[in-house]
């Protein structure tokens, strides 16, 4: 780091360059070194989690048991419910968003559509620990009442996979919306008069402004995913951390990243658990991170090299 560093003063000493060359030759070294802490995270869990693919294979995916005492560890349970979780947050986050989004630029004079954006981003920043509290004292009562007052057979407290989706949701909105707006606002009024004066209002000047910006919208979705998939906190108070396999929404369930932290603690009992948590944080990490670049690519390739909006 310190050869890449001296490299690039010695260059800028020895030429010439614009302001632009400037800024690409100072900002190279930090882009490096936060590669290489990337790196060095995959690779520090690639490493101690050698031990447990060696010894599980392919089970510690597709497997269901997870028992320290025998030495077991398999993930399939938290894994579908970290992959249901984070389906049922994006179904219920995208709606809102899109609402949000279209009452803020329709209906909302400049003034006040700048305030709303200037909330959405303070309860973007809002520590999820907050929102995490938030679900077990508002969310998990009333997933309760209503599994009472329907009689299901579900989670007697009320701390199920939903009631982790539904936090994940409404963590995820004011994210989801800034993205989809930061390209809906940017509609060339042309268009917007040419479909006034085609007699375009209401639903049917929305579609078409929502079908101008589908690559943002499909963007938004898939970064929020493989933003939910890699939560933390909030779910793991309210989603149950029950290791089975869920597959009513209305069940208590797990996900890997509560599965880490309800077991941390207990790695020095064991001789292999290390190794699972660390196999773990890697498959999160590889997912969550698979999801984030397809959906920077889809926002890319729709939206900006598309040559035109959404296509």
């Amino acid at each position: 780091m310190t050869i890449v560093l001296y490299h690039y003063i010695r260059v800028i000493g020895q030429r010439k360059m614009n302001i632009h060359d400037d800024l690409n030759l100072l900002s190279l070294p930090f882009l490096v070194i936060v590669l290489a802490i990337v790196v060095g995270v995959f690779l520090v869990l690639l490493v101690n989690s050698m031990t447990t693919f060696t010894r599980e294979g392919i089970n510690f995916l597709i497997g269901s048991n997870w028992s320290p005492s025998s030495e077991t560890y398999q993930i399939l349970p938290a894994l579908t419910g970290t992959f249901y979780t984070s389906v049922i947050a994006v179904l219920l986050a995208l709606p809102i968003s899109l609402g949000l989004v279209a009452f803020t630029y329709e209906y909302m004079p400049i003034t006040i559509r700048e305030t709303i954006k200037s909330a959405l981003y303070y309860a973007a920043a809002i520590p999820t620990v907050v929102y995490g509290i938030w679900g077990l004292e508002f969310v998990v009562p009333a997933v309760r009442k209503f599994i009472e007052f329907w009689g299901l057979t579900a989670s007697p407290t009320g701390q199920s996979i939903l009631a982790g989706a539904i936090v994940l949701a409404f963590m995820n909105i004011p994210y989801m919306s800034l993205i989809i707006s930061e390209v809906y606002g940017k509609i060339p009024f042309t268009y917007i008069e040419a479909m006034h004066s085609l007699g375009a209002l209401g639903y049917e000047r929305l579609r078409i402004k929502y079908g101008m910006v589908k690559g943002a919208v499909l963007g938004a979705s898939l970064l929020v995913f493989g933003k939910c998939v890699g939560e933390t906190t909030a779910v793991s108070m309210v989603v149950g951390n029950s290791f089975n396999l869920a597959l009513s929404p209305l069940m208590p369930g797990i996900t890997i990243s509560s599965l880490i932290v309800n077991y941390v603690s207990e790695t020095s009992l064991y001789n292999y658990m290390t190794g699972a948590l660390f196999a773990a944080a890697l498959v999160m990490l590889v997912s969550s991170s698979l999801f984030i670049l397809l959906g920077m690519w889809v926002a890319r390739r729709l939206v900006i090299g598309g040559g035109e909006w959404g296509g």
